[in-house]
């Protein structure tokens, strides 16, 4: 992964390809001098070759240009690099603390050595005393953990402090934080492992890394630990673990020691006994570097290679659906480190049960079919068959991914607070402690700071005095600096506000993106006769509602009116949902319910919904799912073609059943679809 000046080198570089850049003009370019400059070409150089997508040519008297090998792969890769990087110099300026932070407690944390200051000025690239100013914010991070950052001339830096803390510091620190998106999706689908306490065993696979000395990256400790938890569902479920394959791991190697030590936990904590032999296909993703260069030798295909295919199926993907698959690091990361043991599965003949595979493909059918569908494309499994149970354990690091992209688009936000600093970071506080899943503060800044602020990126400004929105064109919400209930409801509404413009910004995309087939298909999933209904003439808006959500409620095996009618309520307040004089089409802003629902209600004499619409005669009630599993956007879209249309209208006047209905809706799609074409 390339560090923020590199990356803005990277774009200098790309988009000055057509002529030499001189390090005078690299080194204005990143704010540095022209021997630091040297240093990061230098170091992106090694790293471009590293990947094999090209590298930097140095010419004396001229400079330097970037030369590609593969074009387009390289395309993929700098939009996933770059693209999705702010990369102004202000946030470059704090990502690159971060990151040197981020270093030295690596550092710290898992060295055996001596760490020297020294030494990491020279590894970062910068001055001493830069790194002196980064050790202050670190003892700041330290101090809630009871953890003090020591020095001594013949010992370097080093921490004191209890073993428990200090595992403590690197489970928040390195881990949650890292991979809160991947530890919230094990909850998501909590079900599914059952039983299966995926903190403790972070924490096992930690403490004996550490103790045996082994440096593991973020990626790797996440699919070591998913593998974990599946072998001990696989065990608890009955199945039978395969014995029959020897992988040729020494055991003499740490790896293989560390594997052992991790079993004997795992056995103690869950009461269960692991074949010796699961040993050693831990001690393959602890050997991922060395068994990788093995496995991929015996395939057609370089590990490169494999990882464009990989690229392009994901692009493929992010066009038919609207996600972002193919900037999704931990995603394409955690699918390569994944191809390893399941390429040498495939080589020697053998497969592993999968005890998930039923409720994957029950629960999760869409995403399972994806997976199957576009993957099954790659060249690398033209070659190597795959069967079910494989494709559902590639099926989990995709439910994980579609996770992450519905939950990841936090509400960016500006903070202004009078002038006081204690104010301001109380307000901070606040706000990170009530509201820290919801929102990213970009920076807190005084009143008289607002006109040198670049607003592009920012999504709503909560301010503790008036400022008039019309003159930063950004929504804004005024709050205390203490910051009340009413003022966390005030923002959740304004959250809830720019989730609801986004996603309309987004209709267009998804419309071209998405065939009439896909919409009615889609539509169709949703829909069942215990949710349609025939209301009689008496019936008001309310009282259909009431009725649409019990049906629901029937469904989901739970109480969702009293949240439900608040979320639509909410939603009603922004603009209406009557989509046309006959058609009302309610949502709740944010998904409520575990599978995707449509329930429709015709009421042929019209009742009054609102002041502009006093005589709806249909309601067709969106209930998107937790998971998104179904895109709502799309299933909206098979109304399009019945918005206004006065046949249709009279025609489902007359429907009686769910399965009428669908027929007239279908012939109705069909029929678009014809002028379309014609």
């Amino acid at each position: 992964m390339l560090s923020k000046k590199e990356t803005l080198i990277l774009k200098l570089l790309y988009e000055n390809k057509h002529r030499y850049l001189t390090s005078q003009e690299v080194a204005s370019g990143i704010s540095v001098s022209n021997r630091t400059a040297r240093k990061y070409l230098h170091s992106l150089n090694e790293q471009l070759e590293q990947i094999r997508m090209g590298n930097i040519n140095a010419k004396p008297g001229h400079g330097y240009q970037l030369k590609l090998y593969d074009g387009e792969a390289f395309e993929s890769f700098y939009l996933s690099e770059l693209k999705n990087k702010k990369i102004t110099q202000d946030s470059c300026i704090v990502q690159e603390s971060k990151d040197r932070q981020y270093t030295i407690l690596k550092h710290l944390f898992f060295d055996q050595g001596p760490v020297y200051v020294d030494h990491i000025a020279e590894e970062l690239f910068v001055s001493r005393s830069t790194v002196s100013n980064e050790l202050v914010e670190i003892k700041k991070q330290l101090k809630p953990y009871n953890i003090v950052l020591k020095h001594k001339s013949n010992k370097g830096i080093y921490l004191v402090g209890k073993e428990q803390s200090i595992r403590h510091f690197i489970m928040n620190y390195f881990f949650v934080s890292r991979l809160h998106d991947n530890l919230y999706t094990f909850s998501i689908y909590g079900h599914l492992l059952e039983g299966i306490n995926i903190e403790e065993i972070v924490i096992i696979v930690l403490d004996e890394c550490r103790e045996n000395k082994l440096r593991l990256s973020d990626f790797i400790i996440y699919n070591l630990v998913l593998h974990i938890g599946l072998a001990v569902k696989r065990i608890k479920s009955g199945f039978k673990m395969d014995s029959s394959v020897i992988v040729d791991i020494t055991p003499d190697l740490p790896e293989y020691q560390t594997a052992r030590a991790i079993i004997q936990r795992i056995e103690a904590s869950q009461g269960i006994v692991v074949p010796t032999e699961e040993a050693h296909f831990i001690a393959l993703h602890l050997l991922s570097k060395t068994s990788s260069a093995n496995v991929f030798k015996k395939t057609e295909y370089k590990e490169s290679e494999i990882r464009q295919q990989l690229l392009a199926v994901l692009s493929e993907i992010d066009q038919s659906t609207g996600y972002k698959l193919h900037k999704d690091s931990i995603l394409i990361e955690g699918l390569m480190l994944h191809f390893i043991p399941l390429l040498r599965r495939l080589q020697e003949k053998r497969t592993n049960e999968n005890p998930l595979m039923a409720d994957i493909k029950q629960q999760y059918q869409d995403i399972y079919e994806m997976t199957v569908s576009h993957l099954n494309k790659m060249a690398i499994f033209q070659t190597y068959p795959m069967n079910e149970n494989e494709w559902a354990y590639i099926a989990i690091h995709f439910i994980a991914a579609v996770e992450r992209f519905c939950n990841e688009q936090k509400a960016h936000v500006l903070v202004i607070c009078a002038t006081g600093l204690g104010s301001s970071q109380m307000l901070k506080n606040r706000l990170e402690r009530e509201l820290g899943s919801k929102i990213y503060i970009e920076k807190v800044i005084s009143y008289y700071e607002i006109v040198d602020q670049d607003l592009s990126e920012i999504d709503l400004i909560i301010s503790s005095i008036n400022v008039p929105t019309i003159l930063l064109g950004v929504p804004i919400v005024t709050v205390s600096v203490l910051l009340n209930e009413q003022d966390i409801e005030s923002i959740n509404q304004a959250i809830a506000a720019d989730k609801i413009t986004k996603k309309i910004d987004n209709l267009q995309f998804r419309c071209n993106q998405t065939t009439i087939n896909d919409r009615f298909s889609a539509f169709e999933q949703c829909v069942s006769e215990e949710l349609f209904f025939v209301a009689n003439e008496y019936a008001d808006k309310t009282m259909i509602l009431t009725e649409m959500l019990r049906r629901i409620e029937q469904k989901e095996e739970r109480v969702l009116k009293e949240t439900f009618m608040k979320q639509i309520k909410l939603r009603e307040s922004y603009s209406s949902v009557a989509f046309s004089n006959y058609l009302a089409v309610p949502h709740p802003i944010e998904p409520l319910t575990n599978a995707a629902h449509v329930a429709i209600a015709i009421q042929p004499e019209g009742f009054y919904w609102d002041q502009a619409h006093p005589n709806i005669q249909l309601v067709v009630l969106l209930s998107p799912d937790k998971f998104g599993h179904l895109n709502m956007d799309v299933i909206s879209q098979a109304l399009e073609p019945i918005l206004d249309n006065r046949e249709f209208q009279q025609a489902i006047l007359k429907c009686t059943s769910c399965q009428s209905f669908m027929e007239i809706l279908k012939n109705e799609t069909l029929n678009e679809r014809v002028v379309l074409e014609g």
